[in-house]
């Protein structure tokens, strides 16, 4: 009785000590990929401090009107594989272990819990068969499987006879579970134990029970390597911890969590109306970091993002700027007397381009769910734009050209600002045989620039996406 209580008390140990062991298959640390992935044998479970290569990272969207920009809230969380396992690596070498004997340790206690579940369950089985009978054998089955599981016998015999034991317990067993009393007790406990095998694989143990004493004693040589060995491991892993805990505090003092909005992510295009014409298309990029002012997700964000507009085509307003809001009254005029029409619109590529920059301020105060903190600022604070608008037109009157009369006029429409445009004008009217009358203007002239910087004129908004 004592020596069953020792071993299951030994059993529940291995059971205990088995998962906080590595459960890695064996391999030498030579056969490793380095420092960037896990060191085979090394159970991470046990070290606290957990690598998430190094970043952990949240969705974040910033809002100007229509416009949506996606960024990212990151910072360190964790260590990486390499940080990790410098540390593995330094502490093995002080404590004069190799992966290896870790391993070995693991296995030891693998099979210690193997060989107890075995020798245990051999007694158990041994012990239920002694109230039970089988049919037509004139002796007790525990009597029957003792001598023929663990008697001499001759070798071309035991498997046979290992064959009917093994029938004999698994019906034996099967037949317990269903009595009332001590037997029933046993059966079902030997089906059903946590840290047993199954049913089955009880039964089994008869094929290993005519060695259960030697399995015995590797269990007991087993368990004395583990008692030798396990504190050194323990040790070895606390450490491990200790330092990785040391090394992420170290890098919080000198990193930061921050909001990055990368330009190459950020690029969208919006349509929009310029100097009264409709249907211009503008693109906007987005760049810049804000960041976290105490070190940690919660807390004040400060920082400094910057907008790139440019213009993509403005072919509407360049085919249309007689049409325009300043210039269309103007032009009326030389349509007014119901003679010119327009023989020519040429001119080059309209360009805009422009940088505004803001400082923005905001303070997160959880970081579950979605969050939508209140920003102070705008993007409008520093701008800076570039305006390049060129036409040329003619127009002819040839109404009285029968009569050797002809009317000529052109334009030069250009602009380097986005709310005004200057129009030199040059007209003429001449004969057939010379003469004729000329005049020159030279004006500016307002212009509406519309919504082509519409994002700018929109109060921020951040989401922050923790769920």
């Amino acid at each position: 009785m004592k020596r069953t209580v020792m071993i299951s008390a030994l059993v529940l140990a291995a059971a205990l000590l088995c998962p906080l062991l590595c459960s890695s298959l064996y391999v030498s640390a030579a056969g490793t990929s380095g420092n960037m992935a896990e060191i085979i044998g090394i159970d991470y479970d046990r070290i606290t401090q957990k690598t998430y290569g190094g970043k952990k990272s949240y969705p974040v969207e910033l809002k100007l009107g229509s416009l949506t920009f996606s960024g990212e809230l990151y910072g360190d969380y964790g260590l990486t594989y390499k940080e990790l396992n410098d540390i593995i690596y330094r502490t093995l070498e002080e404590k004069n272990l190799t992966v290896e004997r870790v391993v070995t340790v693991k296995n030891i206690a693998a099979r210690a819990q193997t060989d107890a579940a075995l020798y245990w369950g051999d007694q158990v089985l041994e012990g239920l068969l002694s109230y039970l009978t089988i049919p037509f054998i004139p002796v007790s089955a525990g009597d029957y499987y003792s001598y023929k599981v663990h008697g001499e016998i001759e070798p071309g015999v035991k498997s046979a006879v290992f064959s009917a034991s093994k029938a004999s317990a698994k019906e034996a067993v099967r037949r317990a579970a269903n009595l009332a009393g001590k037997v029933g007790r046993v059966g079902r406990v030997a089906s059903t134990t946590a840290g047993l095998p199954g049913l089955g694989q009880i039964v089994n143990t008869a094929m290993v029970g005519s060695s259960w004493r030697e399995g015995s004693n590797r269990f007991e040589n087993y368990q004395k390597l583990l008692e030798d060995n396990l504190a050194l491991i323990n040790d070895f892993y606390s450490t491990c911890s200790q330092r990785a805990a040391k090394l992420v505090e170290d890098k919080d003092v000198q990193n930061k969590w921050k909001i990055k909005f990368d330009k190459n992510r950020n690029y969208r295009t919006y349509n929009c109306t310029f100097w009264g014409i409709s249907g211009n298309l503008m693109s906007c990029t987005l760049s810049g970091e804000l960041s976290s002012a105490d070190n940690s997700m919660t807390g004040a964000y400060t920082g400094t993002l910057w907008l790139e507009f440019a213009a993509e085509d403005f072919s509407p307003v360049e085919t249309n700027i007689e049409k325009t809001t300043g210039l269309k009254s103007v032009i009326g005029l030389i349509y007014s007397t119901g003679g010119y029409k327009k023989t020519a619109d040429t001119g080059g590529r309209t360009t805009l381009k422009c940088e505004s920059q803001g400082q923005l301020t905001f303070y997160i105060e959880k970081t579950e769910g979605t969050v939508k903190p209140n920003v102070v600022g705008t993007l409008s604070g520093d701008k800076e734009t570039e305006f390049s608008f060129d036409r040329h037109l003619e127009w002819r009157d040839e109404t009285y050209a029968s009569l050797g009369a002809h009317g000529f006029t052109e334009a030069d429409v250009t602009s380097g600002s986005i709310d005004s445009v200057n129009m030199k004008t040059s007209s003429i009217a001449y004969g057939d045989k010379g003469g004729g009358e000329s005049t020159k203007t030279d004006n500016d002239y307002r212009q509406d620039p519309g919504t082509v910087l519409a994002p700018l004129e929109k109060d921020p908004v951040i989401i922050i996406y923790f769920s």
